[in-house]
């Protein structure tokens, strides 16, 4: 039926506010999540009302599933779960791009997987909600939400705007968790423009900055939140288990691990590869060298002179720990104001690493290993060449690197704000 509204009809309703506001709940939430974007992130994610007003604490996450839960998602759900601990709340996670598999709803058993088109009242609640062509999924007066990646916060204000208006109450809070600059992971493009807004919404939202560096570089350009926080990069718990045996040096060969991602055009994985091209050729006795590439599966790529580099993918921690140890060099890039993870690592277990400058990053503050270079081909091929020449004088000469930041190793708690942030956020509905 809904198809065979003409767009005249649909004009005549939007602009007649008394006939709207009768049909808004029938009509339009279909019209809406029928239609068709170019720009697949923003696939209209509708909701009704429900009467049931328990506070309740949502996440938006692209994918809960396990190919995918490692970095951002990761730690946006650590931060997830460690906050709703702290106050009595329930809790829902709800995926709006890839739908929870048998190994998800396995790992995340706590929770009551539960179809959109139900209105459950259950603790904790994981919904799939990917597939929402004509459909909604429930929002009471008194959900919160926690949005992750741009598109997610695209979709949170909007709600929140919503159930401003439906339940006739002040809007919520939105807490932004904000992991990187993420309107530069596209040209200057609609993305670019859309994510960026996301930045700039008018209702009150709260910001939780992954690490310093990055909460400045939003500073410095001028974005500003109702309330902000930041917390810092800290050491994965199995890789601080990892380092107990990282002084021998006999764990130390030849062999350059390379933070590899060809799909991630950030992480610079061609700069790399011309490089690394160049290196070959210039290196004395470079066939003495091993190269590996860790963090996406590739097909090797022949550099020339006999040299390969050899793609191990996604490693298991367990190997990836074993790579750390054995490895002398590592290269990891990241043009984006976010300091990476991958570095800091690599920097710990001795060996002598390789990333770029950003802005205001600078991550050889953070580790003697580290060096921060201004990102060329040139620049990478001899700071590549000066660490080689090093290994080979002495196979030692990274492992007495000083960790300048201490915090990374020594802070058991790595989200220290969780009282100020539940007071600023829900204190209203739970009466703290």
């Amino acid at each position: 039926m809904l198809k065979k509204i003409n767009r005249g009809m649909i004009r005549y309703i939007r602009n007649n506010s008394l006939l709207r506001e009768k049909l808004k709940k029938i009509v339009l939430p279909l019209m809406t999540s029928d239609m068709q974007t170019n720009i697949p992130e923003i696939t209209p994610l509708n909701v009704r009302a429900t009467e049931d007003a328990a506070p309740r604490f949502n996440i938006l996450l692209p994918s809960v599933n396990q190919e995918h839960v490692f970095g951002g998602i990761s730690t946006a759900l650590s931060f997830f779960d460690q906050l709703a601990q702290y106050m009595p709340i329930k809790k829902r996670i709800i995926t709006t791009d890839v739908m929870p598999d048998s190994q998800a709803i396995e790992q995340f058993k706590d929770y009551d997987p539960v179809d959109c088109d139900q209105n459950r009242a259950s603790e904790r609640q994981i919904v799939g909600f990917s597939d929402r062509l004509g459909k909604t999924i429930p929002v009471g007066e008194n959900d919160y939400f926690l949005a992750t990646a741009w598109w997610t916060a695209f979709h949170a204000q909007k709600i929140v705007r919503w159930q401003q208006e439906e339940y006739k109450k002040p809007a919520k809070k939105l807490v932004y968790f904000i992991q990187d600059f993420e309107p530069g992971f596209y040209p200057w493009s609609s993305r670019y423009a859309l994510s960026e807004s996301t930045y700039r919404f008018d209702l009150p939202q709260v910001a939780v900055f992954n690490s310093s560096m990055l909460h400045t570089f939003f500073k410095d350009n001028q974005y500003a939140f109702n309330t902000e926080f930041v917390f810092e990069p800290v050491l994965n718990e199995k890789l601080k288990k990892g380092l107990d045996t990282v002084s021998s040096p006999l764990n130390k060969k030849k062999q350059i691990l390379v933070y590899g991602r060809p799909g991630v055009e950030r992480n610079a994985f061609p700069l790399i590869i011309e490089a690394l091209k160049v290196w070959v050729w210039q290196q004395p006795g470079v066939h003495d060298w091993e190269l590996i590439s860790a963090g996406e599966h590739h097909p090797d790529i022949d550099l020339g002179h006999g040299m390969v580099l050899k793609s191990v993918g996604k490693l298991p921690l367990e190997d990836y720990i074993d790579k750390l140890r054995e490895s002398a060099i590592g290269i990891s890039l990241m043009v984006s104001p976010h300091p990476s993870y991958p570095p800091m690592e690599m920097a710990m277990f001795g060996m002598g690493v390789i990333t770029n400058r950003y802005a205001n990053k600078q991550l050889s503050c953070w580790h003697e290993n580290i060096q921060s270079i201004d990102l060329s081909v040139d620049t990478l091929v001899r700071a590549l060449q000066d660490k080689c020449d090093r290994f080979a004088i002495d196979n030692q000469c990274f492992l007495g690197g000083r960790l300048l930041k201490q915090q990374y190793l020594e802070s058991d708690v790595q989200f220290d704000f969780f009282k100020p942030l539940v007071q600023k956020v829900f204190k209203e509905d739970l009466d703290l």
